[in-house]
């Protein structure tokens, strides 16, 4: 019951609204007139004036722009202009008084909407027109009419209400539609930058890697060539040349990077592309790396062969730049669970691990693929790093 007089109460003042207040101003200076008018005493004319001030104004206490209790107004008007019927009828006893019982039937019937009170306020309007009608000695052949007639104008009163009622709702809806706009328009910036900063992390980690792997053969093969050139001024040229080449290569892999084009856009098998990323290694830093792979190669999504190959580089990079390993041991797992890498080195190992910008991007992308990154190292032992993904997993990551 209390939620239903909420919903009555949060009904707003409408175009409907402002018409039925003028009507029912225009309803009560006529009948007003007319009953002041038909009133022989002056005292008596003075408490119809009253009377009928009391019908106007107490109902706008309830009911008026910016304050609507329509429950509230149900009541006072069905006392106060049902009285006032009863009254008409009883001291003229004409059928023109039926006419002052329209306008408030149509305004109980606009008001009582919802149930209860629309099943309140029909029975209220019968009792009322029933009990006047008794009063006036109206039980006559003219009742069926004027029962019909009465009936009319209440329906109308029902239909204008159901109108306002689809009105609200359509702005409620509307209102409701555009706070949902503007929720989803700032998800949708929210997910703009929040794509753009992924976007640029993941484009700055692979500069990163691609970069920083390219560069550490470089530098290592420049850091040699002095020694070659006094050995052998043919091998120190062809060593230039092969830097060049390196360099050239970098640039490619850089700008594939920019363009977001995989490194194995050739859709080549992993253990190629390890091949050749080891081979490289291998002819421009003088590292010798042990190469294996365990169990039958299977067909992975481009975004797993291309976040273990980061991974390959990041390893290899940090071995040398790092770790200043002479020996790598490189090994990759196809199983039924998980793809596994794993790089181990004979370098000099660290005692605290503390992940710099290249590893922390190495696990980021792993962990983005569900899958976990382990790297174990001591003072002297060396390194290893251990990476893998859920094959399970692979068919949402295809391209």
């Amino acid at each position: 019951m209390k939620n239903m007089q909420v919903a009555l109460d949060k009904r707003k003042w409408n175009w409907l609204d402002t018409f039925l207040f003028f009507m029912r101003t225009l309803w009560i200076y006529y009948n007003a007139s007319w009953v002041i008018e038909n009133t022989e005493h002056y005292q008596n004319k003075w408490l119809m004036f009253l009377w009928f001030m009391m019908i106007y104004l107490i109902p706008l206490l309830f009911y008026r722009p910016g304050y609507i209790k329509l429950i509230k107004f149900f009541i006072v008007e069905a006392l106060l202009t049902g009285s006032m019927f009863f009254y008409m009828m009883a001291q003229f006893q004409i059928i023109g008084a039926y006419d002052f019982l329209y306008l408030p039937l149509i305004m109980i019937a606009y008001v009582c909407q919802i149930r209860p009170y629309l099943w309140i306020g029909m029975f209220t309007s019968i009792f009322i027109f029933l009990t006047g009608t008794w009063l006036g000695n109206h039980f006559t052949e003219n009742f069926i009419s004027i029962a019909i007639n009465t009936t009319l104008f209440y329906m109308m009163g029902f239909c204008l209400g159901r109108v306002t009622i689809i009105n609200n709702k359509n702005k409620e809806l509307i209102n409701s539609i555009q706070e949902k706009n503007k929720a989803l328009e700032q998800y949708s910036r929210r997910i703009e930058e929040l794509t753009i900063m992924e976007e640029r992390n993941r484009v700055s980690q692979d500069l990163h890697d691609s970069v920083g792997h390219i560069f550490t053969s470089v530098i290592t093969s420049l850091d040699a060539l002095p020694f070659v050139m006094r050995a052998n001024q043919q091998e120190a040229e062809e060593s230039i040349r092969e830097i060049a080449n390196l360099a050239r290569n970098g640039l490619s892999d850089v700008r594939k990077t920019i363009h977001q084009i995989s490194p194995t856009e050739n859709r080549q098998p992993l253990s190629h592309s390890f091949q050749q990323v080891i081979s490289e290694f291998m002819k421009h830093t003088g590292t010798n790396v042990d190469f294996k792979i365990e169990g039958p190669e299977k067909e992975i999504g481009e975004r797993i062969k291309f976040t273990f190959i980061r991974c390959l580089q990041e390893g290899l990079t940090n071995a040398i730049k790092h770790g200043r390993a002479t020996q790598i041991f490189v090994r990759v797992t196809f199983n039924e669970a998980a793809l596994q890498l794993e790089i181990k080195d004979n370098g000099i190992g660290i005692d605290s691990l503390n992940l710099g910008f290249g590893l922390q991007g190495m696990k980021d992308r792993i962990t983005a693929l569900n899958g976990v990154v382990y790297i174990e190292s001591e003072r002297n032992q060396g390194t290893e790093l251990r990476c893998s993904i859920p094959l399970a997993k692979e068919v949402m990551w295809n391209d």
